[in-house]
């Protein structure tokens, strides 16, 4: 069965063409041939520096540059080979070098050279070494701006066609537009007019590659010095780069495999830009990094500072990062737009570190692999950070507007939240001095640090602390349960607010512990704080200074117990008050600059447990307390009044009060030593029941003697410390004007 086709523009097949079209085909074709075997057999017998000379001119012309190419050679093996060597590219004034690359191949189709097109199948760029001038006068303005503003005797006014590449690096005198103070400064990428140039130039070559490679370049950014110029350590890169042209108006260009060499930074990756002629191009990027150590990469972002005479500042960062990758998006466009490319780009950064030791004053932290991921959206960035420390896991989070600094907040607050589960400080190394801390803490804490780094961080939330341990030889401090909240306000303290149970602090027991501290730059301030031990309540409030490292405090403990404090051996119903001041000495222990008043009354009071005051009465009076009498080691009252001087407790009127005598003290115990160094007298009363049962008259004159002081004082000195103190006896005397009055009162009971 026969088939019947009809024509239409929409069918892809035409019928056979008549013989007589043959014949005309068979003719161009042949004539073509001859036309392409002429232009090979005219290539071939071509005088090679001629035609050097023709391209080194032709490629100045367009590029508007110095070009020279020291020899050039062709081949036929894959179509038209051409081998360039000792390519130089200077600006058009010739007082700057561009680019100088050891070879270049290429290997380009021959038909569309009939058209004006290159096709590059294959080409290789050698050793290309490329510089970029820059003026160090003003390191935030490029030699294409200064250069591309017409002066004002210039008469004639370029577009942005009109600038060169030479135009682009050539330093010239500023315009006077230039030199006025600039009311902001931009932080676009890269300017416009250059995104411009870049657009003008390509599109006068009308060029597609299928493969261009690129080996071993180097980048190298030179600042123009006074005296001489100062360059870059130079960047190496090597890369495989595809131009492709969909359309005659279109150009996409590939960079794959790409390395680039930046000293301890080491990039892979891939970048794309779609469309490059059009306003709607985009720019694809990805990057991924070899291990390096962010110390050293801090100095390769700074190169030129010891150039300077600028020193540079010790890094004390100690992460390797095991891997950085980077993903970005954005219009091409947006690079010299900078709210634009706020606005649209898009990108992600994540990273891996390994683990570290982070020095911490004389200590180090152990964190191990850091993980973090870093996002661009809508002029924000969002960044998430986590890591395992002290057993415990801390995490950084939070969001941040991007630029950081403008005109309108000059200073702006960089906020982060930081989330803690359970430290452990058992894992820390102790100071020196000091024990093995012990406590797990946790907690959520949003910080706000100024971006001028001046001034104490704003910080609120809350931290958990369980089962803490502090301690050095001479104090101890432990806690089951505390927790700090955390307030801060704009222009105002840090304050902090403290809830504390079961705290022991040396042998003393408070059920819960409460304060309220203010934190400024300068100095802590301890509003209140109230301190529950078993028996009654202690409050105290004061203040302590960073930078002299001087401090006040004062304090007031009503119905205390003083076995609380004295390991049960004193009992009795204690009050204290009291002003200390002092400093933190460099060098001398602390309780050294220790100084103030402290008033303290014990009453009543009971000695039954307390050895050492046995012992010291039992000398005193053997016969009252030699008995072990626990009732005669109650007394109504003991207190007195403190002096403290450099850590030494002086008191003239430390006085023990009771039925069995009254005891007085002057000297001092030094905190330090915890020595005593004191001299007692002791009024040992008479027996007034006995003496009430013989005659109630003799009583009657005894009590009126003795109302005031004892009859007898038995003068002794302590020393030593008060768990073993030493005693010694220098005398016993009759209190002066006692003795008469007693003989006078017997006198006059016996002439009655």
């Amino acid at each position: 069965m026969n088939r019947v086709y009809k024509d239409s523009k929409y069918t892809p097949w035409k019928k056979s063409p008549p013989k007589k079209w043959k014949k005309l085909f068979k003719v161009m074709a042949l004539g073509c041939a001859l036309f392409f075997l002429g232009v090979l057999v005219s290539l071939m017998f071509l005088d090679m520096d001629t035609l050097r000379e023709s391209l080194a001119k032709s490629l100045s012309e367009k590029t508007d540059t110095q070009v020279e190419i020291q020899f050039l050679d062709l081949g036929y093996s894959h179509g038209l080979g051409l081998e360039a060597g000792g390519l130089t590219v200077r600006n058009s004034e010739g007082s700057h070098q561009l680019l100088w690359a050891e070879s270049l191949f290429l290997e380009v189709k021959v038909l569309p050279l009939l058209t004006g097109e290159v096709v590059v199948e294959n080409a290789a760029v050698i050793k290309p070494r490329i510089k970029v001038y820059k003026d160090s006068k003003d390191p935030l303005t490029t030699e294409f701006k200064k250069t591309s503003l017409s002066s004002p005797s210039s008469s004639k006014k370029r577009t942005v066609g009109d600038y060169s590449m030479a135009q682009v690096i050539t330093p010239e005198t500023p315009a006077q537009a230039e030199q006025k103070p600039a009311q902001e400064t931009s932080s676009a990428l890269i300017d416009r007019r250059v995104i411009d140039e870049f657009r003008n130039r390509l599109k006068k070559f009308h060029v597609t590659a299928e493969n261009i490679h690129v080996e071993q370049g180097t980048l190298q950014v030179i600042h123009n010095a006074a005296d001489e110029p100062n360059g870059s350590e130079p960047l190496g890169f090597t890369f495989d780069m595809k131009i492709r042209r969909p359309r005659a108006e279109v150009i996409d260009v590939i960079l794959e495999d790409l390395h680039l060499d930046m000293g301890p930074l080491f990039l892979l990756g891939r970048v794309e830009a779609d469309d490059v002629l059009s306003k709607t191009s985009r720019l694809e990027l990805q990057i991924r990094t070899k291990p390096f150590a962010i110390a050293e990469l801090i100095q390769t972002f700074k190169p030129f500072q010891e150039a300077q005479g600028e020193a540079l500042e010790k890094n004390g960062i100690p992460f390797q990062i095991e891997q950085l990758t980077l993903l970005a998006s954005c219009p091409l466009n947006s690079l010299a737009d900078t709210k634009a490319l706020r606005r649209d780009l898009k990108a992600e950064t994540r990273f891996v570190t390994r683990d570290a030791q982070i020095p911490i004053g004389d200590r180090e932290l152990l964190v191990s692999q850091i993980k973090g991921t870093a996002k661009w959206e809508g002029s924000y960035i969002l960044y998430d950070i986590q890591g395992e420390t002290l057993n415990g896991k801390a995490r950084i989070d939070g969001q941040q507007p991007y630029p950081f600094k403008t005109l309108e907040d000059p200073n702006p607050l960089l906020e982060t939240e930081i989330q803690l589960t359970a430290l452990d400080f058992s894992r820390l190394m102790p100071l020196k001095g000091w024990e093995q801390s012990k406590g797990l803490v946790s907690g959520v804490l949003k910080v706000a640090f100024p971006w001028s780094m001046k001034g104490p961080p704003l910080v609120t939330g809350t931290l958990l602390g369980e089962n803490l341990e502090l301690a050095d030889k001479n104090f101890n401090l432990s806690s089951q349960k505390t927790e700090v909240e955390f307030k801060s306000f704009p222009d105002k303290p840090v304050s902090m607010n403290l809830i504390s149970n079961r705290v022991k602090v040396d042998n003393v027991r408070f059920k819960k512990v409460t304060a309220q501290v203010s934190l400024t730059p300068s100095q802590v301030v301890l509003k209140r704080s109230t301190f529950t031990p078993g028996h009654g309540t202690l409050t105290a409030h004061g203040t302590y200074n960073r930078q002299s490292k001087k401090y006040k405090l004062e304090f007031l403990g009503k119905k205390l117990s003083a076995g609380d404090y004295t390991k049960n051996q004193v009992q009795g119903i204690m009050r204290t008050h009291g002003s200390v001041i002092g400093h933190v000495p460099e060098k001398l222990p602390g309780i050294r600059g220790l100084f103030g008043n402290v008033s303290l009354k014990i009453s009543p009071v009971n000695f039954e447990r307390a050895e050492e005051v046995k012992t010291i009465l039992a000398v005193i009076d053997p016969t009252i307390f030699r008995k072990q009498n626990t009732r005669g080691l109650r007394f109504d009252y003991l207190g007195g009044n403190f002096k403290i001087t450099n850590g030494k407790f002086n008191t003239r009127n430390l006085t023990l009060k009771g039925e069995p005598m009254d005891v007085y003290f002057e000297g001092l115990f030094d905190g330090y030593t915890q020595s005593l160094d004191m001299l007692g007298k002791a009024l040992p009363k008479f027996n007034m029941g006995k003496i009430l049962k013989s005659s109630s008259q003799v009583a009657q004159i005894v009590s009126k003697s003795q109302s005031e002081e004892g009859l007898i004082a038995t003068h002794f000195k302590l020393q030593g410390t008060p768990s073993r103190p030493q005693m010694t006896l220098t005398g016993i005397k009759p209190q002066k004007g006692k003795t008469g009055q007693l003989l006078k009162g017997l006198k006059e009971l016996i002439i009655k």
